[in-house]
């Protein structure tokens, strides 16, 4: 069995590992890389890295909340023990009847005891596990005083022991150093080559939206802005790094905090489902930031797909040509196939959610005066490109071929 995820955890990303994995450094599969979590969080991206890349022999996890990565170091050190807790836990909380004050009392009581933190290491992270299970919406929430505050959820028969799965993710883990603490330690735990993966604290998109209490202290813009400085030192010792965040710009098109911090960097918008929210109304499908240290690009070459699209067919009238200066490309709007109005939205389409499946090349003619394609070459100037990939018209020579099909129906015509 593959190790996953041993929690439920708000703003979990297993929905973005095929994102993240096309942001990875193209050798990451052959080269020796650390790889490093600084905020953990459930694991979802460290597992799967851990199940697929069997090269990666050394990574490095951490977490402000220590309660979190107490539970890691007992999976990694204690699993049966673990185990047995858990088995006694599940066996009581299902044996009472569903909604009644017994079960309440019991999920109370095992959470005043959480709160103490007087129980020893291994029943401090059976007591982690039974509250994710069975807590509302699995959410870990807790106040200034570091108090565990939520609520129990309303499950018949949470699963509180997966046994399979923590005997996974304890073989796993023997690949790993834990850390609990300030993330800009763990470079310092960093030997050779390092790709880190930050899911840090998103930023709210709301005044109610925020749901990064998972450690008495706040992730606030000035944190933000310390872990861009901290990325931005990675770079500098050439290290990769991918970063997760919310996508403020999404909510207000005029917010730019994340796209003026990062503006040196690669940034994408990702599609991503909100699923902890109390009101099911404002569960959904919106866009999250995928941040990278990748060069950025100054030519996005169009896949031979699009290019068949347009030279497949009467190819003496369309020539395809790669890597065209931008600045050449000259506009006179009389010439244009459609004189389209630039619609704001279409041309955000094209730059945030950028598919190179879907990259066309522009039309021009053989002088380079823009016939189609209005939205598409604003968008890589936007994007900043240098270069772009364009398909010419010979114009003349389509006309003649429309005079010749005009006077052979005129000659049929006549007959």
């Amino acid at each position: 069995m593959q190790a996953k995820p041993f929690l439920k955890w708000a703003g979990g990303k297993t929905q973005l590992i095929n994102d993240i994995e096309k942001a990875l450094p193209s050798d990451f599969k052959s080269r020796n890389y650390t790889y490093v979590e600084p905020f953990v969080g459930s694991g979802a991206v460290l597992f799967w890295i851990l199940n697929k890349y069997p090269n990666i022999e050394h990574a490095i996890i951490n977490d402000i909340n220590s309660d979190l990565m107490t539970t890691y170091r007992v999976i990694a050190q204690n699993p049966k023990e673990l185990i047995e807790m858990l088995q006694q836990f599940e066996h009581e909380f299902h044996a009472l009847p569903h909604q009644s004050e017994q079960k309440k009392l019991y999920y109370y009581e095992k959470r005043a005891a959480f709160n103490t933190r007087l129980t020893n290491l291994t029943s401090q992270a059976a007591l982690f596990i039974f509250l994710n299970r069975t807590c509302f919406n699995g959410l870990f929430r807790v106040n200034k005083s570091n108090a565990f505050n939520v609520p129990m959820g309303d499950y018949k028969k949470p699963t509180i022991c997966d046994e399979a799965n923590i005997l996974a993710v304890n073989e796993v883990l023997q690949r790993v150093e834990m850390m609990n603490g300030d993330y800009q330690a763990t470079l310092d735990r960093v030997n050779g080559n390092a790709l880190f993966y930050f899911d840090p604290p998103y930023k709210p998109l709301s005044k109610t939206s925020s749901f990064n209490s998972y450690a008495k202290e706040e992730f606030d813009d000035s944190e933000q802005i310390r872990l861009r400085d901290f990325c931005q030192r990675l770079d500098e010792q050439h290290h990769q790094w991918i970063l997760s965040n919310s996508d403020v710009k999404g909510k207000d098109p005029n917010d730019e905090f994340f796209d003026d911090l990062y503006k040196d960097f690669q940034i994408k918008r990702v599609w991503a489902k909100r699923s902890i929210n109390a009101n099911p109304t404002k569960r959904g499908e919106l866009t999250e930031l995928l941040i990278t240290n990748e060069p950025k690009k100054d030519y996005l070459p169009v896949i031979k797909m699009n290019i068949d699209m347009f030279t497949k067919f009467d190819k003496p009238y369309w020539v395809f040509k790669e890597k065209v200066d931008i600045d050449e490309i000259k506009i006179d709007k009389s010439l244009m196939s459609y004189d389209n109005t630039i619609l704001p939205s279409t041309l955000n389409n094209i730059k945030y959610f950028f598919d190179e499946v879907f990259w066309i090349p522009i039309t021009v003619n053989k002088d380079f005066y823009l016939l189609d394609g209005q939205h598409r070459l604003l968008a890589a100037k936007q994007m900043n490109l240098k270069y772009i990939d364009v398909v010419i018209q010979d114009t003349e020579l389509l006309e003649k071929k429309d005079d010749t099909k005009i006077s052979k129906r005129s000659k049929q015509f006549k007959l």
